[in-house]
């Protein structure tokens, strides 16, 4: 059993150091194309398997089965209310959408009524890139965020590092 774990942990090993090499231009190549319509009204964080998920005006911290995705525990989260206020339905609705979510690989994404969308992705450099799409009717100065600069056609970054 102790050989399989050191087997499975060096080639998750090298799968990662692999990784590491990719610029982050080339991820958000992989990012830019992508129709994020489907995540209108929603934010997902995701903390270490956890997932913060701001749907229908609350949000839910959400913890899903290792292997088959599927959602196992619902709470609310930042309140004192622990009634789940989502149906079956909308718990269906969340699990699905966690999993294109999780075919993106980012920390976190949220988009909001009007289709501006908003990314946040930790890097092999030790900093964070936030990366932000407004709509043709929006500009950095409409939601706060002059702090931005301009990436390519209608995506704007800020990327924030951590200290060495």
């Amino acid at each position: 059993m102790k050989g399989i774990v050191n087997i499975l942990f060096l080639c998750l090993s090298f799968t990662y150091g692999c990784n590491s090499n990719d610029s982050i231009k080339e991820k958000f190549n992989t990012l830019k194309n992508i129709d994020y319509s489907e995540f209108k009204n929603m934010s997902i964080l995701n903390r270490n398997g956890i997932y913060f998920v701001t749907y229908n005006g609350s949000t839910h911290k959400i913890k899903r089965s290792f292997f088959t995705k599927k959602v196992n525990s619902v709470k609310r989260a930042f309140s004192p209310e622990t009634d789940v206020l989502l149906t079956k339905e909308e718990i269906d609705f969340v699990e699905l959408k966690l999993k294109s979510f999780d075919k993106i690989e980012v920390m976190s994404l949220s988009v909001d009524e009007i289709g501006n969308v908003f990314i946040s992705l930790p890097w092999y450099d030790r900093c964070t890139y936030y990366f932000l799409k407004l709509t043709p009717t929006n500009n950095l100065q409409k939601i706060n965020k002059g702090h931005y600069q301009l990436f390519e056609n209608d995506w704007y970054l800020y990327k924030e590092c951590s200290e060495k």
